[in-house]
Formats: structure tokens, C-alpha cells, sequence
């Protein structure tokens, strides 16, 4: 079950909420780019792995064999904004203006 997030329980962990939402969004954008790399990453394995079969393929002169489907189970993640969320509800997220 999933926690409720509500915007007063965020107050206490920020001045205020607008500070909070602020805070909460730029976690989220963070931890969307660390996904985006992993994907990026594993994307660029896949493709080298497919035109290595590809190759091996066209070698042998048999073009019917399919490559065999890769595990991508590993790379579903979580919202980052349901993220940033949980870290930000569990005091994981510190934060400070700079002047």
C-alpha cells in the first residue's frame, strides 16, 4: 500500500510548502536523470549486443535466427517524484539556499 503523501506533513521538513514542492521537484529531476543514464547505458549495451548477433548471423549465413529477448525487467523504475516524495517524507533529502 502506498503512503499518503499530504502537503501539510511536509511543512515541518521545509520553511514552508512552496519550499518543500521546490525542493521535492529538483530531487525528482535528479533522480530522472540518473534513470535516464541507466537506460542510455543499457540501451547502448543492447545495441552492441544485437549487432554482434547480427554479425555472428551473417557469418553462419543464417538470417532465420532470432536473438533471444534480453532481460529488461531491471530497468522498470519507480516515479521520481514518488521518490523524491518518500526521501523528503523520511528526512533523507537535505537542501540549503545559497548566498
Amino acid at each position: 500500500m502506498q503512503a499518503q503523501f499530504h502537503p501539510e506533513n511536509f511543512v515541518e521538513k521545509a520553511g514552508n510548502i512552496y519550499e518543500a514542492v521546490l525542493v521535492i521537484a529538483r530531487r525528482a529531476r535528479q533522480i530522472g536523470e540518473l534513470q535516464k543514464r541507466r537506460i542510455d547505458r543499457h540501451l547502448g549495451q543492447t545495441e552492441m549486443l544485437e549487432q554482434a548477433a547480427a554479425r555472428a548471423r551473417a557469418e553462419n549465413g543464417d538470417e532465420a535466427v532470432e536473438p533471444e529477448p534480453l532481460d529488461r525487467s531491471h530497468l522498470e523504475f519507480e516515479k521520481p517524484v514518488v521518490i523524491s516524495l518518500k526521501e523528503m517524507h523520511e528526512g533523507r533529502i537535505s537542501y540549503q539556499y545559497e548566498e
